[in-house]
């Protein structure tokens, strides 16, 4: 239980430190010239919902299993599932981002 506590922590910072991503996507985006390009609007709203995703159901999800008292396994099983369902879903929207990032469908700029 320790291990999942300590995996909890690392989210929580993780997800106080990924602010500074739509930060830095701006802010990267002006300075390039591509703040109206499809790619960097749909990563913009993508990260968003994965933000929104991570803070409203994966860290709830995992401070409820972690505090969990005994109880039916049949429910802290369908919790369990929920939340890898949850965080697949968040993991699938960030590698969509960085794909978007890196092959900048339609981008002028040269990559």
């Amino acid at each position: 239980m320790r291990a999942a506590a300590f995996l909890h922590k690392i989210c929580r910072a993780y997800a106080m430190v990924g602010i500074a991503v739509p930060v830095l996507g701006f802010a990267t985006g002006a300075q390039m010239g591509v703040l109206g390009d499809a790619w960097l609007l749909v990563s913009i709203v993508l990260t968003t919902v994965a933000a929104a995703l991570l803070m409203a159901m994966v860290l709830p999800g995992q401070r409820e299993l972690l505090g969990e008292r005994e109880g039916p396994v049949a429910e802290r099983r369908a919790a369990a599932g929920r939340l890898a369902m949850t965080t697949g879903i968040f993991n699938l929207l960030w590698a969509t981002v960085v794909v978007l990032m890196i092959v900048r469908p339609g981008s002028t700029t040269g990559a």
